[in-house]
């Protein structure tokens, strides 16, 4: 079986709102992406019937921890 056509892929998940309630949420790549500036993913809360897009994200990559050297003052 291959790929089915028109189908994609995406994050669908919950986010608790505190005295707002929660909310159904769901997590897009941006197809549309032209520029790295632009948001790799957009989130999108459900309110009812409605949509509503309230988050951007970008990829990110954390830097190496760089060890310390050790000092020997002893000597």
């Amino acid at each position: 079986m291959g790929k089915k056509e028109g189908v994609k892929k995406y994050l669908a998940g919950v986010v608790d709102l505190g005295i707002l309630g929660k909310r159904e949420a769901y997590l897009f790549k941006n197809d549309k992406r032209e520029k790295k500036e632009q948001p790799a993913y957009r989130l999108v809360i459900r309110e009812g019937e409605s949509w509503k897009e309230c988050g951007a994200f970008w990829v990110r990559e954390s830097k190496p921890k760089v060890e310390e050297e050790e000092i020997d003052f002893s000597g």
